[in-house]
This record gives C-alpha cells, sequence and structure tokens, in this order.
C-alpha cells in the first residue's frame, strides 16, 4: 500500500468522524496527491530561499 493511499484512508476516516460523507476514495486520493505536490514545491521553494540566503 503506498503512502498515497495510506493518507487517503486517514483523511476519509477524519472525514467520515466529523460527518462528511460525500468524498468517496478516489477524491481523497486525488487530495492527498495535490496536497503531497504542494508539499514538494513548498519544500523545493524553502530550499531555494534557504540556499540563497547562506550565498551571501
Amino acid at each position: 500500500m503506498s503512502i498515497q493511499a495510506i493518507v487517503a484512508a486517514m483523511l476519509e476516516r477524519e472525514l467520515a468522524a466529523r460527518g462528511v460523507q460525500s468524498l468517496g476514495h478516489s477524491d481523497c486520493m486525488e487530495i492527498v496527491e495535490n496536497l503531497l505536490g504542494r508539499l514538494k514545491e513548498l519544500d523545493r521553494e524553502l530550499t531555494a530561499r534557504n540556499t540563497q540566503h547562506g550565498e551571501r
């Protein structure tokens, strides 16, 4: 089982616990994939920023 699938399942359980039943597993997978992509972009931006600050 992939990390995305595990996190998507966790997201499904958290949403269900809060009464959200309208999102299916594929929706949760898509949300998790988008979040992971955004986190990777943020990590790259922060790394680039830290590299720039270290060069000064």
